[in-house]
């Protein structure tokens, strides 16, 4: 009876942990291979007596990391993260133009970082948040605040340079986006920079600010509008 269980533990299968672990993160192009090979592997670990538990662990690691690192090089996991980011950041922006369109006597602090043109910071006051929302919010929004011929020219060259970068280049999903970052960057350190250089007056800082929002809210959709027609294949 002894012999008989210890030998049954020395057969035990592969944990259905690992598989179902194995079975939604590793890489899909081997991931049937791997586990079939893993499983094999792992009885005959146990056959020899040599450290199985350890050794499933180690590659069930590295197999889930590599699965990890495939899935984000492919067009379908930067087609979801970049309109992750359109959520988030497109109502931000709004909400910020909102804002600085129908602000009132703001605090010396908010004001302060206002002229300094640190509107990452001011993103990140919970000052800010509830004056915009409870003063400044939705409600106040109106369509011609968006009506910034320099970001809409701004769009209007990213989306001539994007066209031609496609064509000419054929990037890979990762150097397009970055392509974009930079188009998106550029207003905002260019105005950041040109406030922090020079004293403005404040009715000079307001166009600078709006620049800065604005250029990236009409770049963005731009950019998820190439991304979705260049890159149909998720896959790659």
């Amino acid at each position: 009876m002894l012999n008989t269980h210890s030998s049954q533990k020395q057969h035990a299968p592969m944990p259905k942990l690992a598989i179902w672990l194995l079975s939604r993160l590793a890489n899909p192009a081997y991931r049937d291979e791997l586990i079939g090979d893993m499983e094999e592997e792992y009885t005959e670990r146990q056959l020899t007596n040599q450290d199985a538990s350890n050794w499933l662990l180690r590659q069930t690691t590295m197999a889930i990391w590599d699965g990890q690192k495939a899935m984000i090089r492919t067009t379908g996991f930067v087609k979801t993260l970049s309109i992750i980011l359109c959520v988030l950041a497109l109502p931000t922006i709004a909400l910020f133009v909102g804002w600085l369109s129908n602000m009132h006597m703001p605090s010396e602090h908010l004001w302060q970082l206002l002229m300094a043109g640190e509107v990452h910071y001011i993103l990140f006051n919970s000052e800010y948040w509830g004056i915009a929302w409870n003063e400044s919010g939705v409600s106040h929004l109106e369509v011609d605040m968006f009506m910034h011929i320099p970001s809409i020219l701004w769009a209007m060259v990213f989306a001539v340079s994007a066209y031609l970068f496609l064509k000419k280049l054929k990037p890979s999903v990762w150097v397009f986006s970055a392509f974009t970052l930079a188009y998106i960057l550029v207003p905002y350190l260019f105005g950041y920079g040109v406030i922090s250089v020079f004293e403005l007056p404040p009715q000079k800082v307001g166009p600078i600010l709006a620049f800065m929002m604005l250029a990236p809210f009409f770049t963005l959709p731009a950019y998820v509008g190439f991304l979705f027609k260049g890159f149909a294949n998720c896959s790659t």
